[in-house]
């Protein structure tokens, strides 16, 4: 449903790749957005949602869509009984957000998200070294998320209606690797914001936000869109643990490297050769047919969004501990 924005040329390739899958329809009014996520098949289009929940009945659908239009998505898939992957972030803003909680619970459809980072090497690997039980007990986390606006960002950003704003849709990425990585909730947050490079638009262009979570550590988390554009990456991420038994310091997507200091094992330098890439969409549908949550299940889809738009709320309010 929809290719114009986001992450789904990867999603469908995932999808494209799945032994167990089947594209049945695609519904996409840019012509040339359409033939290019055909990659020379032959796929039904369908001119609504709609017509293509009447007349192909897909069991999964996968979305490229931006922040407003997911809403009407996630209603209409949760009547159909039709299973959902969506790329990032979850939707434009609480009440939207209500709205498809409300549908997801009505219809008991699965709702899992393109949290890519769940399958990047040097995250996968920190985990390891956390279940192996290497920091200890989680204390404290520190995560960035900066990123580059470019050429390429469509107008819409620098619409409030539209673009749900920069910590729900970059640091989203952040508090679900706390979330994976710690197990705990979310409880309350504070939050700031500026506008610098971007004065005078309605694009908040930086958000840090200070996490309390449900066992007791604290996390940190910021997202900006203040990357260089002569940066040869997207952003620079970097991820800060530190915990009872020792501490990591992780870089991504730009030179990925992970630093582990251990009590229980010493100086570590993970190599990331040894990780395989995750096939989603085989994988969620394997799940559904087994009638259990997909590896990143609905409740963590919902409780990313939350703690993101609590974030943001909080900073519109100047920095107010809000509870989650």
């Amino acid at each position: 449903m929809g290719v114009h924005d986001g992450h789904i040329g990867g999603m469908l390739s995932s999808a494209y790749n799945a032994p167990n899958a089947e594209i049945v329809g695609i519904v996409e009014p840019n012509d040339k957005l359409y033939e290019k996520a055909c990659r020379g098949r032959e796929i039904p289009r369908f001119p609504s949602l709609d017509d293509m929940i009447a007349d192909a009945s897909p069991e999964l659908i996968i979305e490229g869509l931006n922040h407003r239009e997911k809403l009407e998505l996630v209603e209409k898939a949760a009547q159909a009984g039709a299973h959902l992957l969506l790329d990032k972030p979850l939707c434009l803003n609480f009440e939207h957000f209500e709205r498809m909680e409300d549908a997801v619970k009505q219809s008991g459809i699965k709702v899992s998200m393109w949290f890519t980072s769940r399958d990047y090497a040097p995250f996968v690997k920190l985990r390891e070294h956390i279940l192996a039980g290497d920091l200890g007990e989680l204390v404290s986390f520190i995560s960035t998320h900066p990123h580059k606006l470019g050429k390429g960002h469509p107008d819409w950003y620098f619409d409030p209606d539209t673009y749900t704003g920069v910590f729900h849709d970059l640091a989203c990425h952040g508090v679900d690797q706390i979330l994976w990585l710690s197990g705990a909730e979310f409880t309350g947050v504070h939050a700031l914001a500026s506008t610098k490079k971007y004065a005078g638009t309605t694009l908040v262009d930086h958000i840090q936000a200070s996490f309390q979570l449900s066992d007791g550590s604290g996390a940190l988390v910021t997202a900006d869109w203040l990357t260089p554009e002569d940066s040869p990456s997207f952003g620079d991420t970097r991820f800060i643990i530190m915990g009872t038994e020792g501490s990591a310091h992780l870089r991504a997507y730009a030179g990925d490297h992970l630093l582990i200091v251990s009590n229980k094992k010493g100086v570590l330098e993970p190599s990331f050769d040894d990780v395989p890439n995750r096939p989603f969409v085989k994988e969620m549908i394997e799940s559904i047919e087994r009638g259990e949550e997909p590896f990143i299940p609905t409740k963590d889809v919902f409780a990313v969004a939350r703690a993101c738009l609590m974030a943001q709320e909080s900073a519109k309010q100047g920095g107010a501990f809000l509870r989650i």
